[in-house]
């Protein structure tokens, strides 16, 4: 009997249920004396075919608990024989029952030492423990029991794997496959190899031939999704992860590749919709709130952004740039209260942060709140380098006075991108306490930047046109 074929059910049931019916519908055994009616009265009597039939069943469906109720069902002289306990340990691992697992592998290493497929369940089950010694230790005595062992082998490979050793990796998943060269799982570790070793080409098609070898497996076509993404062949890749998804739906990384292939290829809604799938599937993970935020963000939804905004920070505060968006939107509806907090929150994170500081500023401002204002930038310039252009250009929402001096200094700054961002503070003190007219011209020169890269940008284009809305009216 062999568990190795079993213990691929991690990745696929269906493997386990081939077996199942492949190991118990051999020759039957010899009739078995009856039993007294004392004993197990209950327990039905199987031949090798029956019970091969119903297990794989059972297992094809993922009915595990099932599965192993069927064991128990077994009378005495069936659930002693080696063969089908040493497949109970394999369904008892898959199914994750690993106590129960633990114990039967004892006490079947007690029996049988040497037996390679019983030290690669051993070795499974040091694996879930994070005994990576003793792993590497039942890996290393399945293979001298068996040396041509594909699934010790494909144990080591993925192993040194794990470990970046990437050339150690492919010799032994190169063993697997020399052995069985149907190997899916070694397949995808050598595919995996030669990902991490940058020969996308070489990846590609190994991850083809595991397609081919076992087409229904959505992990290989999401691989592969992500090959043809990073060749630049976004649509192939969409077509791929489309596939994982169609086989798996329950699987939260499937969506989210569809959602980042999707923002790729100007799909907008479509990702929108598969990082909705995502959210719904794992709600704990924060990174797809802030994709789905920004989709939100350009389909013109911007409560939805906004909720989405906020969720992301209640699950990871410390991605200062959600609070940044938060920010950004909340002052773009006029409410300058909650932007306030939230660009306070972006600078907690990343104090060194300039504009959040000065945002928080304007924001007080705008709300009534000078001499807050003050305090606040007062403190904070004691931060900053005295001989900088920001230093100065926050100094001026303190002293109000200088701005010329300040708008000197801005103008002489050579990257673009810098300069209109301070650019942009400078006309809101005009906006705020000089000229509304001088304001609006700066903000202007600001729309004019080749390649903004900056969020004041965006802000810009809101105050022109709150300017002119003014004016018409």
């Amino acid at each position: 009997m062999t568990i190795r074929s079993t213990m691929r059910a991690a990745v696929a049931a269906t493997a386990i249920a081939a077996l199942a019916l492949s190991c118990v519908s051999g020759p039957a055994p010899e009739k078995a004396e009856p039993q007294a009616k004392t004993e197990r009265p209950t327990r039905a009597k199987f031949s090798r075919v029956e019970f091969g039939e119903k297990l794989s069943a059972l297992l094809a469906k993922g009915e595990m608990d099932a599965a192993l109720a069927l064991f128990d069902s077994l009378p005495q002289d069936q659930a002693g024989d080696p063969n089908l306990r040493a497949l109970k340990l394999s369904v008892l691992i898959s199914a994750g029952r690993l106590d129960e697992g633990t114990t039967l592998a004892r006490e079947l290493e007690a029996a049988y030492p040497t037996n390679p497929d019983v030290l690669y369940a051993q070795a499974v089950l040091a694996g879930v423990r994070g005994d990576r010694a003793a792993r590497t230790g039942y890996l290393e005595r399945a293979l001298k029991a068996d040396p041509t062992n594909g699934m010790a082998m494909t144990g080591l490979g993925l192993d040194y794997y794990g470990q970046k050793n990437y050339p150690l990796a492919k010799t032994w998943l190169l063993k697997a496959l020399a052995a069985e060269p149907g190997n899916v799982e070694a397949l995808l570790g050598l595919a995996r190899v030669q990902y991490m070793q940058g020969d996308l080409e070489a990846c590609g098609g190994t991850l083809a031939l595991a397609i081919e070898r076992d087409p229904s497996n959505s992990v290989l076509w999401a691989e592969r999704a992500r090959v043809k993404s990073e060749s630049n062949d976004l649509t192939g890749a969409v077509e791929d992860v489309s596939k994982a998804v169609e086989l798996d739906p329950s699987v939260y990384g499937h969506w989210a590749d569809l959602g980042s292939y999707c923002i790729s290829l100007g799909r907008q809604k479509e990702a929108a919709e598969a990082f909705t799938r995502a959210i719904e599937l794992d709600p704990n993970i924060y990174i797809a709130y802030v994709y789905r935020a920004g989709l939100n963000d350009d389909l013109g939804r911007r409560e939805e952004a906004i909720a989405d905004y906020r969720a992301a920070i209640s699950l990871y505060p410390q991605y200062y740039f959600a609070f940044e968006s938060l920010g950004v939107l909340l002052w773009e509806t006029g409410d300058y209260a909650s932007s306030a907090e939230a660009f306070e929150k972006a600078l907690v994170w990343n104090p060194k942060n300039i504009s959040y500081a000065l945002m928080y500023t304007l924001c007080l401002y705008r709300q009534g709140k000078a001499d807050e204002a003050k305090r606040f930038m007062g403190k904070y310039i004691t931060t900053l380098d005295r001989t900088s252009t920001e230093y100065f250009l926050c100094r001026l929402f303190v002293d109000r006075s200088g701005d010329a001096d300040v708008l000197n200094r801005i103008v002489k700054e050579k990257n673009m991108n810098k300069r209109n961002r301070m650019l942009f503070y400078s006309a809101n003190f005009y906006e705020l306490f000089q000229s509304k007219a001088i304001a609006q011209k700066y903000y202007y020169e600001i729309l004019a930047t080749p390649a903004p890269s900056f969020f004041e940008y965006r802000l810009s284009k809101k105050a022109i046109k709150d300017l002119e809305t003014k004016d018409a009216t």
